[in-house]
């Protein structure tokens, strides 16, 4: 639906969130136009009789890219005016926090995901999104991406030859993140916050030609208003009818029994899956690799292959055919270890990085690191109880561990608060089961071991560890 104007927009979601349940709303806020309005127009919409018991959580974050002053300034701005708001509206129901990302983490993820600073960001900025959502229990997380946004990524996924479902843009609503703003374009957003007095910042960086996405936004952009009349309704009624195309497909992928039989593997019935035609087989394969953890880009050609020859050894990934079923598993490059490259470059030093996965009792060895030794008794010396498969590695960027309180938090920021050096970090050993963090062993360099506890485990094995 096209609103025709922010006004109109803001009394449907007024009756939209008046006849629901909903009690806790997050919204990520830049301090620049778009976000600034999208909160403003939040906080208006609480003073709505049957809305005032709405709690806004608001998360500004540094990405620390920047000069360093102008992005604390950023984030700044945006608690004092939240502070103000307090003062203005005492019974506004608000929290404010903000996120400094430690200096250069920004350029260290885009270099181990071999992917650029935007992207990178991108990345890191919706971990915080996920991390706050789930500590404050949101019912939904807002972003303020607009129709402008929404162009700009459907040009930009075009020219860098994206996937059919990629090529639908950005969604109104996906998972938890909700997008209010997204068929509104920036001029009417500037126009509300002009006639509405609202305050906000300008990112300077925006007018350099210098990231992909601020190419498209400051040249080609430009040249298609001025030699296209009329090409932003076609390509968004287009993405619109690839979105229909893409939500069929999705129905379909969804309908097949992707089972995952153990940390590292996953099985398809091989008579649902040739049935199918090979872009579907595609989306198949790589709603399987989502299911494996697998986080980095499997290129479109090798999976096509995989598609249709029913076999890959290439990217960390093995896929197989036994019996009925179609087998898509890391590949084991040692009997009880396995390392993936791709896995391994996710650690800040390649060297450091260690990678283990055992499957049975017995003594393992990261040469010159530590020697585990994994049985089903207990000492004084032990850890656990675990169960089969188990992996035993060092940190990766989006590592997150549970807390006694249910809550996530990322494992970053345990070692921040217990203040270990960062050369240090990746000599940590993590043990980790069914896709979970369950042991940070820290003790041998003088911290403290982050144990979470599972029930399930209770029968399970022990492990112990000596430092070499």
């Amino acid at each position: 639906m096209k609103y025709e104007s922010i006004e109109e927009l803001k009394k449907n979601l007024a009756k939209k969130w008046s006849c629901s349940e909903i009690k806790n709303i997050g919204i990520g806020v830049s301090g620049g136009p778009d976000s600034m309005v999208l909160l403003s127009l939040i906080c208006d919409l609480c003073k709505i009789e049957n809305l005032k018991n709405l709690c806004i959580y608001v998360l500004t974050i540094n990405h620390n890219i920047r000069n360093s002053c102008v992005s604390e300034q950023d984030s700044n701005f945006v608690l004092e005016w939240v502070d103000n708001q307090k003062k203005i509206n005492p019974k506004l129901k608000i929290i404010a926090e903000k996120r400094t990302f430690e200096k250069g983490l920004v350029e260290k993820t885009a270099q181990k995901r071999k992917k650029g600073l935007e992207e990178a960001a991108r990345f890191l900025r919706y971990n915080e999104f996920e991390e706050f959502s789930a500590f404050y229990k949101l019912n939904f997380f807002c972003t303020a991406h607009n129709e402008n946004d929404q162009l700009e990524t459907l040009l930009q996924r075009f020219l860098q030859g994206t996937s059919p479902v990629s090529a639908a843009g950005i969604l109104a609503e996906r998972d938890i993140f909700f997008r209010p703003l997204l068929q509104v374009s920036r001029n009417e957003i500037l126009d509300y916050a002009h006639n509405n007095d609202i305050p906000y910042r300008i990112d300077e960086t925006n007018n350099e030609s210098v990231y992909f996405r601020n190419k498209i936004r400051n040249c080609l952009v430009p040249f298609l208003n001025e030699n296209f009349e009329g090409w932003q309704t076609a390509v968004l009624h287009g993405a619109e009818k690839v979105r229909d195309l893409t939500a069929h497909i999705k129905t379909v992928v969804d309908s097949i029994d992707i089972k995952v039989v153990n940390n590292n593997e996953v099985e398809i019935p091989i008579d649902e899956f040739l049935k199918l035609d090979v872009g579907v087989r595609i989306q198949v394969l790589y709603s399987a690799f989502i299911k494996l953890g697998i986080k980095n880009r499997i290129p479109y050609r090798a999976t096509k292959e995989c598609a249709i020859s029913l076999k890959m050894n290439k990217h960390g990934i093995y896929v197989k055919t036994i019996l009925q079923k179609l087998v898509i598993c890391y590949k084991l490059e040692k009997k009880d270890a396995i390392c993936s490259s791709g896995l391994l470059a996710q650690n800040s030093n390649l060297m450091n990085g260690f990678f283990m996965l055992i499957t049975k009792c017995g003594k393992y060895e990261i040469p010159k690191k530590f020697e585990f030794t994994v049985q089903h008794q207990k000492n004084n010396k032990s850890t656990g109880p675990f169960t089969f498969p188990l992996v035993i590695r060092n940190r990766q960027s989006a590592d997150k561990v549970r807390g006694a309180d249910g809550s996530l938090k990322k494992l970053s920021r345990i070692f921040s608060d217990w203040k270990v050096p960062e050369e240090l970090r990746d000599e940590i050993p993590i043990i980790e089961a069914q896709n979970t963090i369950y042991a940070v062993m820290a003790a041998w360099c003088g911290y403290k071991d982050w144990l979470v506890s599972n029930q399930a485990f209770n029968s399970g094995v022990y492990i112990s560890m000596r430092k070499l």
